[in-house]
């Protein structure tokens, strides 16, 4: 049976959060590995370095694409929340409507992300490029 309870705000917002910390865990490893050093003095900048650039690139692709297109339908953020992205009917979205709702993430982020705050405003929990995509997420039967 497919849960048609969509995951709100803020259980959304956690799984963004640990994707960040996943991110920058990765970016740390990639800094060691490349020796990046403009990365361990960046702390106070706003400016991305080398080793945030790939991160996010690779994190992007493999993680939030990916991982939301295939069997396990969300990033490892929504995985550990245990909500995953699904069709409006309630099955698992195609590579390449992941790719479209990734790069629909960058239309909700403006203006000040407002497109991600949508998603606690309405009665379907859904943000601007779940909309647009005719996505949800939901919480996993477990």
């Amino acid at each position: 049976m497919i849960s048609n309870k969509p995951a709100g705000f803020w259980i959304r917002f956690l799984a963004d959060f640990i994707d960040g910390m996943l991110i920058l865990l990765l970016a740390t490893v990639i800094a060691f590995l490349i020796g990046d050093d403009t990365f361990w003095s960046s702390w106070s900048s706003t400016d991305e370095t080398t080793s945030q650039s790939i991160a996010n690139f690779l994190y992007g692709i493999i993680f939030i694409i990916i991982f939301t297109g295939s069997k396990f339908m969300g990033s490892p953020g929504k995985l550990t929340c245990k909500i995953k992205v699904v069709n409006v009917d309630g099955t698992q979205i195609s590579m390449l409507k992941s790719i479209g709702r990734y790069l629909c993430y960058f239309i909700s982020a403006l203006p000040l992300g407002i497109g991600f705050m949508i998603a606690g405003w309405n009665e379907e929990k859904k943000a601007l490029h779940d909309m647009i995509c005719k996505t949800r997420v939901v919480y996993r039967n477990e």
